[in-house]
């Protein structure tokens, strides 16, 4: 129930509405600024702002880039064996494989870094794009 409520809610949504919370932070950041008191205090808000300002920027940019598609299909192209190859591996040799005693052996070192890195590159990849 928590995957399914992953991916309809909470992580695609977050992804999704990006920009809508960043456009929130900005003007809750200027009502901050109104309310300071001091011109330190001021200062930093105001560079709080310009970054936030920045990062909502590149992500409308990113959005209405006409070459932005070139990425993405390059990025498909190079994760293509990977993601086949980890298919094949717990699809087939993990899952399938194991139907006649139904044990499951245990993904190895080699695997579970492959894994990871795939996984992790997915998550940090989108995560570094709104903090560029």
């Amino acid at each position: 129930m928590w995957l399914l409520n992953l991916f309809t809610g909470g992580f695609f949504n977050s992804i999704f509405t990006t920009i809508n919370n960043l456009t929130k932070a900005i003007s809750d950041e200027k009502i901050a600024q109104i309310k300071a008191t001091s011109d330190v205090e001021k200062a930093q808000i105001a560079a709080k702002i310009g970054q936030l300002e920045s990062q909502r920027d590149v992500l409308i940019a990113d959005s209405q880039s006409k070459t932005g598609w070139i990425d993405q299909a390059i990025r498909f192209f190079l994760t293509l064996p990977i993601i086949l190859y980890l298919n094949k591996l717990i699809t087939w040799d993990k899952v399938i494989g194991s139907w006649p005693t139904f044990e499951t052996d245990k993904i190895g070192t080699s695997e579970t870094y492959l894994l990871m890195a795939v996984l992790g590159f997915f998550f940090l990849y989108s995560t570094a794009r709104i903090f560029k």
